[in-house]
């Protein structure tokens, strides 16, 4: 009959507490210190420490009167004895994340200039704090349909979003102002008034929305003369912009934390443009969906994604969508 009985290949079989014995007698010098560590009785430190030797076939402490000191071997072991506990250590945080359901895949949704400006800082930092849960970030201007499953989580700006069965949190009112980058700044100043914009390059609003209002405000206030790009998507838009090709219009919330784009002046455009985190209220109780929320919330709201923590304004509170 084959022997199925668990083998070491002639390694000696090790019991894994052994091994955090061994660390708490190492760092705490005698045994009495270990057993306060740990919660036990000195004599079952002891005991398990002549164990493990035994185990090994090594001394791994010159047992002195005053404490225990490590021999040779054991400061030898010591290194991968920490490795050892490191990752018993992670094997427990990653079992005990995925019985709380952090684990498994979220897709969020965002426009290019969200996705490149803000958020993949955002995603580095919380795949540090969620490495279980998989970030797929769907970038497109088209906004996706949360409600038949396109995707679990939308970073959407925009008026006030009035689809029913959405939940939410209003991330900051999205402010415009007209902005150049350093460089343009450096070569050619900066115009603080509407009057003055004839003498400057000026970028253009795509022309896909002309009864918007940045398409109003642009097509009255920018001389025909002084246009020299017209970019029919935000991300193009940005680009010129802090490439140095002109000014521009541009939300706060992007630039206004960008040390490389200058603000020129508040064109004071009246709108009802805000910015919002958004999932469907089936999707909301779900713990990789929760964390995702609540993790890009305080990311916004502390002001990490910007330079310059006083802009914009923001408001994280959580606010219901109504129909």
């Amino acid at each position: 009959m084959r022997d199925y009985s668990p083998k070491m290949h002639n390694n000696p079989m090790i019991d894994l507490n052994d091994i955090l014995y061994f660390l708490a007698v190492l760092r705490s010098g005698t045994t009495l210190g270990a057993s306060r560590a740990l919660g036990v009785s000195q004599s079952t430190v002891a005991r398990r420490i002549a164990a493990l030797e035994q185990s090994l076939g090594l001394e791994l402490f010159d047992k002195r009167q005053s404490g225990y000191v490590p021999t040779n071997a054991g400061t030898e072991l010591l290194e991968t004895a920490e490795a050892v506990e490191k990752a018993a250590g992670a094997f427990a945080t990653k079992a005990a994340a995925r019985k709380r359901g952090f684990s498994g895949s979220v897709r969020l949704t965002t426009n290019d200039l969200f996705a490149t400006e803000l958020l993949m800082r955002a995603m580095r930092d919380f795949r540090a704090s969620f490495p279980d849960i998989l970030l797929e970030v769907i970038t497109s201007d088209r906004k996706l349909d949360l409600a038949s499953g396109e995707a679990d989580i939308a970073l959407r700006a925009g008026t006030p979003p009035s689809q029913p069965n959405l939940v939410g949190r209003r991330i900051a009112k999205d402010s415009w102002s007209l902005y150049c980058s350093r460089s343009y700044y450096h070569n050619h100043g900066l115009p603080m008034s509407v009057a003055e914009l004839a003498s400057h390059a000026v970028i253009g609003v795509s022309l896909d929305a002309p009864d918007e209002p940045l398409g109003v405000w642009a097509k009255t206030h920018f001389p025909a003369s002084a246009i020299v790009l017209r970019p029919n998507s935000i991300n193009a838009h940005y680009a010129a912009i802090k490439s140095g090709f002109g000014i521009g219009l541009m939300s706060d919330f992007v630039a206004g934390g960008d040390p490389e784009m200058v603000r020129c002046f508040d064109p004071q455009i009246e709108h009802d443009y805000e910015i919002w985190l958004l999932t469907h209220d089936r999707l909301r109780s779900i713990p990789r969906i929760r964390a995702v929320l609540d993790y890009l919330a305080g990311y916004f709201a502390s002001g990490l994604h910007v330079n310059r923590a006083s802009e914009p304004e923001v408001d994280a509170a959580r606010i219901p969508i109504r129909p």
